[in-house]
Parts: structure tokens; sequence; C-alpha cells
């Protein structure tokens, strides 16, 4: 166990040793192997007694974003140019600033501070990522060591299912989330519910803090690699490493048990194989389809089927339990259409149990800073994949596997930002903006670019 917290620490330490010396390469080995292990590291270091160095575990990656931003800004030659992402997004985090020192809502300044890094984080990690230098960014090296990451936790999830026993009932995960975020224990094994299906069958979550963040990994993995295995004509090139690494994202998302997630899987491949006009992708998918419906209808029989069942008909009290959410926040913010707050949905609002709404990243957004920023961040998040679609018809190399890798991720987490309080995986975050924001730099870079100084790609 203590693997996880020294994995951590060296990540971190690494990071900020390559961004003294001016290399952003730091802040993107830190989100690859790092921020994956960012709770077991703290729960494990808790376990262990040393309660007082959490806080300072927390805080390493703001520090490492600030240093990556700071080191960003410092490159600055000429005032950058803005395009219309990039002011919607500034907008969004300027506007949820105001709610920071304005007296709005129950919470004081400290929780209301807590509620805007939690919100309004990202704009800061898709800032970095767009104005670094991006010849600076090795992106076969970053999506390399995505890939490792997963092949490592479908290696620790194998330990998991072997014995079926859950490996965060030995990191003390839940007595750390207890502690620290208040958070409502009871589940059937020990641990937390997500950890376990209405039925009562286990879920894991491998290196990761939930089940609900490896799914989401698996999702974030499987876009990366698409973008690694697609050439210039949108042929397949497999190598070993991309085989295991397919097959440890499928044994990942399956032993996750999320359902959401699972079909955001497979809906991601047909994505991949309309964007890329891949023909035999598509038939086989609808062969497949076809096969699932079928066992559906006529041999899946016991817990799994009346899951699915209850699932899809909202009986479940999971299923229940997200539509009173939804039904709550959207109350609210048809009461308060300017928001309630910072912390009136969320993270702090979660720890004292005054939640509103929940269950989705948009209703949070909306129930603390408005339905504007519903709008805001909904129109950001198109104009990221309408840009990233536009620019991969000419797009090559290097460029077009970022650009792909991108748009499919942004794709893939369309349900998860609905369904669930998305920006709460770290990982996940850090990892989707920071692409997000290298993508929009290397679209604009080769657009500033006459096209006889651009380089030719090699990558």
């Amino acid at each position: 166990m203590f693997l996880f917290p020294i994995i951590y620490i060296i990540s971190f330490v690494y990071a900020i040793t390559l961004l003294l010396k001016k290399e952003i390469k730091g802040f993107y080995i830190f989100i690859a192997i790092g921020l994956p292990v960012y709770i077991n590291a703290l729960s494990v270091t808790y376990l262990y007694g040393f309660e007082k160095a959490i806080p300072v575990m927390q805080a390493f990656k703001e520090i490492s974003l600030v240093f990556a931003f700071v080191l960003v800004i410092l490159q600055f030659k000429k005032r950058p140019k803005l395009i219309l992402i990039d002011k919607l997004i500034l907008l969004f985090f300027i506007y949820s600033l105001l709610y920071l020192f304005l007296p709005i809502g129950e919470y004081n300044f400290f929780n209301r501070l807590i509620a805007f890094k939690a919100l309004s984080v990202f704009p800061l990690i898709y800032f970095t990522g767009r104005f670094c230098k991006i010849d600076n960014i090795n992106i076969n090296q970053f999506f390399s060591y995505i890939c490792a990451v997963i092949i490592a936790a479908a290696f620790v999830l194998l330990f998991e299912v072997i014995p079926y026993e859950h490996l965060h009932t030995h990191t003390g995960l839940t007595n750390f989330m207890v502690h620290f975020y208040n958070a409502q224990a009871g589940g059937s094994y020990g641990l937390l519910y997500s950890f376990e299906t209405e039925s009562g069958l286990k879920r894991f979550g491998s290196i990761f803090s939930s089940p609900l963040e490896l799914s989401a990994a698996s999702i974030l993995t499987l876009s990366i690699l698409l973008g690694l295995i697609t050439s210039k004509s949108n042929r397949i090139k497999f190598t070993n490493f991309y085989i295991l690494t397919f097959f440890a994202t499928l044994f990942c998302v399956l032993f996750a048990v999320s359902r959401a997630a699972f079909v955001n899987y497979f809906l991601l491949i047909y994505c991949y194989a309309h964007i890329t006009h891949n023909k035999q992708i598509i038939k086989y998918f609808h062969y497949f389809v076809l096969l699932i419906l079928i066992y559906f209808a006529f041999f899946l029989k016991g817990n799994l089927y009346d899951d699915i069942v209850a699932t899809l008909s909202f009986e479940n009290s999971s299923s229940i339990g997200h539509v009173l959410e939804w039904i709550n926040g959207i109350n609210a913010m048809i009461t308060h259409p300017f928001g309630m707050g910072l912390g009136a949905s969320g993270r702090v609002s979660m720890e004292t149990n005054d939640n509103i709404g929940g269950e989705s990243q948009l209703i949070i957004i909306g129930v603390q800073v408005g339905v504007a920023m519903i709008i805001v961040y909904i129109w950001s998040y198109a104009l990221l994949i309408k840009t990233g679609l536009q620019s991969l018809k000419t797009a090559s190399g290097k460029k077009k596997k970022l650009i792909l890798a991108t748009v499919l991720l942004k794709i893939g987490f369309i349900i998860p930002l609905i369904t669930s309080y998305f920006d709460s995986f770290i990982y996940i975050t850090f990892a989707s903006y920071f692409l997000s924001g290298l993508m929009i730099n290397m679209i604009v870079t080769d657009a500033e670019t006459p096209k006889e100084y651009q380089p030719v790609s090699l990558a």
C-alpha cells in the first residue's frame, strides 16, 4: 500500500523539478502518473497515521498547476490572441470568480473558495495547455504514459477480481473519506455505496478513487488509443502495446460495472468509425448490437437482467436517486436562475449534507452560478468538438492524433457530464482539459503559421 503515496510524491517532486527547468512536460507527467493514484495516496497516508501530511499532499495538484501556468505566462512574448472558445472559458472563470467575492449564498469565504476551486479550476488547466509552447509537448510520450497507467490499473484490478476482494478495503479509503469529506459509509463491503450495485455485485476501482473514475479513465484511454492507432489515411495500425492497452480498457470498464460508461465505451467506438469513415467497424458494430439485443431478450436472466430492466425503467434506487437530484436542482434553478452561490451544490454542500441538486455536472454548475453559465459551459464544450472535427479533415501526424483523441474523449464524456459529478474525478478533469487546451493551441498555431514555414510532422 505504501507505493501509492511514494508514486504520488515522487511524481510531484519530479514534475516540479522539470517545471523549474522550464520544461512543461513535468506537468503532464504529474497528470499521467501522479493524479491517477491521488485518493489512494491520501487514504494510505491517513491509514499510516500521517494525518497532518494530508493537506500538503492535497495541495500538490494546485501547486503543480500554478507552476505550470506561471511558466506558460512567463513565456509570453506578445499578447495572445483569443478565439471564441478561449473567451467563453475565460468568461466562465471570471463570472464564477465574482461569486467568490460577492456574499451570495449561505457559505463563508473559505467554503466559497473551496467550491470555486472545485468548480472553476478547469480554465487554468485549459489555458496552460492552450498557451504552452506546443513544440515542447511530446504527444506520443504523454499518450503512452496514459496507456501504461491503464495497463497497470488492469493488472491491479486482476488481483481484485480473482479473489473477489476490493483493494480499497486495505487502503483505508472509507475512514479517510468519512474523516475528510464527511462521506456516507454503509456499503455492504465496508466501503462507499459506489463500490457495489443494487443487487450486491461488487464494483472495483483498481488504483483510482472509485469504480466511476476507473470507468472514466477507461474511456479517456480508449480515446487516446484510437488517436494513436489511426494513420493519416484512417487505417488502423496495431502494435502489441496498443492491443494490450485496448484489452486493459475493456477489462477495466467491465469490472467497474458502470452502466453509463459501458454504453459510452461502445458508442465511442461507433463514433470513431463514423469520424474515420470505417465502414467495416460500423458493420461489425451493428452485428454486435443485434447479438446483444437477442441475448438480452431471450437468454439473459438473473440479477444482471433485473439491474438492466430496473435502470431502463428508472425503478432502481440509483436511477430514482439521480432523477430526484436532477429535479431538486432544476427546481432550484427555476427559483434562482442566477444561482444560489458557490457551495450550494457539489463538494462543499455534500460535506455538510445540504446538497441541492447533484448527480450532474451541469446541474451543479447551474445551482451555484446560474443558468447562464450552463449555457456558456455547453457552448464552449460543443465548440471544442466542432472545432476539432473541422480541423481533423486536413490534420496529419501528431496533430491528427491529438485532435482525434480529444474530440473522442469529449464525445465520450457527454453522458458522464449529465449523470455524475464529473469534475470530482481529478485525473480526468486535468487530463481532458489540458488536452483540450493543447488541441486548440495546435489548431490556432498552425492556422497562424504560413504553410511554407510549417514543419513536417514526423510523429
